[in-house]
């Protein structure tokens, strides 16, 4: 496993603890569900003495959202990182749950169960939230309005700073294929300050489109199994991964961004997929029907011929102009979706 990920290997989702993980997000019966007004001034709504670490928290280990957000900004304004009249709806941080599954979205959280994100922390601050906030795992620097990795082939790469803790977070997503009357399942693991934010449902939205616009080609849909498909900016991997599940036969990962092309072959491995890392700069990875590139998309399309591919898929962060990668892309696939 590579440093991308090691640094919490304990805490990555596998199939091997999958049920565990799911499990864990589920308040039980005794959760007592409490709300605190978003729009008033913390310091009038409750008692900044009674925020401790076991303040609310039900016997199974959980705690209210609320009350853990009233928490961290009690910290924060301690700090004088949030003002003394800070409200949860406008001065809280960012946080993101380190396991994502869409139907147990809890409102309850549990030890080691997010991962904050603000442009102010400190080393301080973060030290502090770690210690004293069990449900914090991992505490990070940086503007969450900007977006992690590279926008395109004229930018640099854009990383957070991990301030304490450890910031690898988990979405288990349903892609809506079957499977011995099952859904399948991709699990997908990034470490927050490498890559770029993006919540599982997004995620997992992307997909149900990608399964749609499938279902709707008869001939992808049916031939599925004789196609070639390119993931032209695949990041972590969740788009590509489903095209392997799907049934294609032949699928290339592509990412300008080494971080997101690094984390994309550990979900290749947790996801059950093998593959053999070569010593080319550009073709990183080679499995039994897929190839893992690092390069521009602009660059490595003219690598290929003509409709060498049936389908493109192209999933580009917001406000990226897509133009000359949808141009690169009419030319050597057949049909081009833009997600």
């Amino acid at each position: 496993m590579n440093s991308n990920l090691s640094c919490c290997r304990e805490k990555i989702v596998s199939y091997d603890n999958l049920d565990k993980k799911i499990s864990r997000l589920k308040p039980c019966e005794k959760c007592e569900d409490i709300s605190i007004k978003k729009f008033t001034p913390l310091k009038d709504e409750i008692d900044f003495n009674l925020l401790h670490n076991d303040y609310k928290r039900c016997e199974c280990g959980k705690r209210p959202l609320d009350i853990v957000m009233a928490h961290i900004l009690r910290i924060m304004i301690e700090e004088n990182i949030a003002p003394t009249d800070a409200t949860l709806r406008k001065d809280t941080p960012t946080f993101l749950p380190t396991v994502f599954y869409s139907p147990n979205n809890s409102q309850f959280m549990s030890y080691d169960s997010i991962i904050l994100i603000h442009s102010d922390f400190d080393e301080k601050i973060a030290k502090r939230l770690f210690k004293e906030i069990g449900e914090v795992r991992g505490v990070l620097k940086g503007d969450p309005e900007e977006t992690v990795g590279i926008l395109d082939k004229n930018h640099d790469a854009k990383v957070y700073t991990l301030l304490y803790g450890c910031d690898i977070r988990s979405d288990i997503l349903n892609t809506f294929i079957k499977h011995d009357n099952s859904l399948e399942k991709i699990i997908i693991n990034k470490k927050q300050s490498k890559n770029n934010i993006e919540v599982g449902s997004t995620t997992e939205a992307k997909l149900f489109k990608l399964y749609k616009y499938l279902k709707n080609n008869k001939n992808l849909k049916d031939n599925a199994f004789n196609l070639k498909v390119i993931d032209a900016t695949c990041g972590v991997g969740a788009i590509g991964i489903f095209l392997l599940k799907y049934g294609f036969s032949e699928v290339i990962f592509n990412d300008i961004y080494c971080g997101a092309i690094k984390t994309c072959l550990e979900n290749l491995k947790t996801n059950g997929f093998k593959f053999e890392k070569t010593q080319d700069v550009e073709k990183i990875a080679i499995g039994d029907n897929f190839k893992v590139y690092n390069s521009s998309f602009e660059d490595l399309s003219d690598k290929f011929e003509e409709d060498y591919f049936d389908l493109c898929v192209i999933d580009c962060f917001t406000n990226v102009d897509s133009s000359e990668l949808e141009k690169k892309a009419n030319k050597i696939a057949k049909n081009v979706l833009l997600i």
